[in-house]
């Protein structure tokens, strides 16, 4: 174990340290802000960007270097004929990666979801901003990225292509879990945002409350500005939820996609290995 993590550093030290670091400023940043004055607005929502997008861009740098980096620099010959097998090969080299990525994430993961718990998560996509849905994203864009480095051979054109793939992924993968979050929003009274556990807050509205308890959407009616103070005076602010009880299904959609992703980016990365040759 200890042997294959030292390659991993002597083959890609740079990435690997680009990994650490970035998590680990990330992770602070997001630690920090709460207990700062600029705990919300702009320094918050760098973060968080940084936050999804980081294991997605250094994801794609430490994968498109397994492959493409070995035939481009004339050793994939040296190093495949040396592995018993190429499959042996390629688990060798990627499992130190995913370890370090993984842990690294997870880390960053709780901190973005604390930093988003102290200061009011936005909007629909910051689920995929906490806890252990970070590093699953990582994994899936080092899979991918390792695939297109197998395919094109070159490190630059393969990044490139690479981060493109990943990113599409993303948005794609966000874009079908967003009806099944926006099903299981709720209403509750602005006063009681802070009571439950909540992973996304999506619209504010204007309330009113029946003899039950029962929130109901209300669009004030007046024609003027009195008018309409005093019936705003009359209702309540709401705001709709998505609760932390979602989490868990969500995290079991985001690991079977990246479960998916992994083993068949793996699998053709493989294929297209030993029917292609180091070439």
């Amino acid at each position: 174990m200890l042997p294959q993590l030292r390659l991993a550093w002597r083959m890609q030290r740079w990435e690997m340290s680009l990994l650490v670091g970035a998590a680990l400023v990330l992770t602070v940043a997001a630690l920090i802000l709460p207990s700062t004055e600029g705990g919300g607005g702009d320094p918050r929502m760098i973060v968080l960007f940084l936050t999804l997008v980081g294991p997605i861009l250094i994801g794609s740098v430490l994968g498109v270097g397994l492959v493409a980096a070995e035939v481009e620099h004339g050793t994939a010959q040296v190093a495949w004929s040396l592995a018993r097998s190429r499959l042996r090969w390629l688990f060798i080299r990627a499992w130190p990666l995913s370890a370090v990525g993984v842990l690294v994430c997870l880390v960053l993961g709780a901190a973005a979801a604390r930093l988003m718990d102290e200061t009011s998560p936005s909007n629909i996509f910051m689920a995929a901003m906490r806890g252990p849905i970070v590093a699953l994203h990582l994994l899936s864009a080092l899979a991918v990225a390792t695939l297109v480095g197998a395919v094109l051979r070159r490190v630059v054109p393969a990044l490139l292509v690479a981060i493109a793939v990943n990113a599409g992924i993303l948005i794609l993968l966000s874009s079908a879990v967003q009806p099944w979050m926006e099903e299981r929003a709720t209403l509750i009274p602005v006063e009681e945002r802070s009571v439950d556990p909540v992973i996304a807050v999506l619209e504010y509205e204007t309330v009113s409350i029946s003899s039950t308890g029962e929130l109901t959407l209300t669009e004030p009616e007046c024609d003027t500005q009195a008018s309409c103070m005093a019936a705003m005076a009359e209702l309540t602010h709401a705001v709709r939820v998505v609760p932390g009880s979602a989490y868990l299904p969500l995290l079991g959609f985001a690991a079977a996609a990246s479960l998916i992703i992994v083993v068949a980016a793996s699998a053709a990365t493989v294929g297209v290995m030993t029917r292609f040759g180091p070439g």
